[in-house]
C-alpha cells in the first residue's frame, strides 16, 4: 500500500485530503502541529491512518520525522504540503506598511519554509526509489495578490513557482511536483459568510474539493502532469 505524508492534516482541508486519499487506497500519515487534532482525524479514518505531531517550521524535527517514517514504512511515496495559513496563525489582515518583520518571518516560515523543509527531507528517499509525487497547497492569493495579504500572497505564489522549478529538476528521477490553489476555503477557525459564496459555484471550497484534486494528482491518471498549478477555487480566482 502506497504511503502519503500529509502536513497540516488537522485542518479541514488536511482532513479532506487524508479522507480522500484513504478512500483511494492510500495509507496516510496525518501530521499536524496540534497532535490531538491529528489523532482525531486519523482515528476517524481508521486502520490505514496514523497521527504525527509535527511542526514543519523546525527543520530538525521534519528530518527526524521523515527518517522515522521511512524506517517504519520503507519509503514515502507522496508528500502533501498542507500546513500553513494566515488568520489561522492568529494574525490579522493589515496594510504591509503596518506589519513588522516578526510577522513576515511567521508567515514565511509556516507557509513557505515549511514546504522547503519537507520537500528537502523526502526527496532523497524518493530519488533512491526512482518514484514519488509532491503536491503543495498554495492559494488563490498566490495566483493574484490581495490587499492586506501581501506576505501571504507572496508566500503562496512562491510555492507555485518553487513547485514548477523543482518539477524540472526531479522529473528525471520519476518524481512529479504539482500545486493546488484553493479559493475561499472552509476552515476550523472561521464561520462561513456570504463572502464565501461570492464565486461562480456559489459556495466555499471544501476540504474534499481539495482532497479530490490531490487524489487525482497523486494517481496514475495524472502520471504525465508535473509542474502544474490546479485552480480549485470554484472560480473565485478568475481575473
Amino acid at each position: 500500500m502506497a504511503l502519503a505524508l500529509i502536513t497540516g492534516g488537522g485542518s479541514l482541508i488536511g482532513e479532506g485530503i487524508a479522507c480522500c486519499l484513504a478512500e483511494e487506497g492510500w495509507e496516510v500519515v496525518v501530521s499536524d502541529i496540534d497532535r490531538a487534532r491529528a489523532e482525531l482525524v486519523a482515528a476517524a479514518i481508521g486502520e490505514h491512518a496514523e497521527p504525527l505531531g509535527l511542526d514543519v517550521t523546525h527543520r530538525t524535527e521534519v528530518t527526524a520525522a521523515v527518517d522515522a517514517i521511512e524506517k517504519r514504512h520503507k519509503q514515502i511515496d507522496a508528500l502533501v504540503n498542507c500546513a500553513g495559513g494566515f488568520r489561522g496563525l492568529g494574525l490579522t489582515r493589515k496594510p504591509f506598511a503596518e506589519t513588522e518583520p516578526a510577522e513576515w518571518d511567521r508567515i514565511l516560515d509556516a507557509n513557505l519554509k515549511g514546504v522547503l523543509h519537507c520537500c528537502h527531507a523526502v526527496l532523497p528517499g524518493m530519488m533512491r526509489a526512482g518514484a514519488g509525487s509532491i503536491v503543495s497547497i498554495s492559494a488563490s492569493r498566490g495566483l493574484r495578490g490581495g490587499p492586506m495579504a501581501a506576505l501571504y500572497s507572496a508566500a503562496k505564489a512562491a510555492i507555485i513557482v518553487f513547485s514548477q522549478s523543482l518539477a524540472q529538476e526531479v522529473g528525471k528521477h520519476g518524481i512529479r511536483v504539482n500545486s493546488i490553489a484553493p479559493g475561499s476555503a472552509e476552515a476550523r477557525w472561521k464561520a462561513l459568510t456570504a463572502e464565501d459564496a461570492r464565486g461562480p459555484m456559489g459556495r466555499a471550497t471544501t476540504g474534499r474539493d481539495v482532497g479530490n484534486a490531490v487524489a487525482f494528482l497523486l494517481s496514475d491518471r495524472a502520471k504525465h502532469v508535473t509542474g502544474s498549478c490546479l485552480d480549485v477555487s470554484g472560480g473565485t480566482a478568475l481575473h
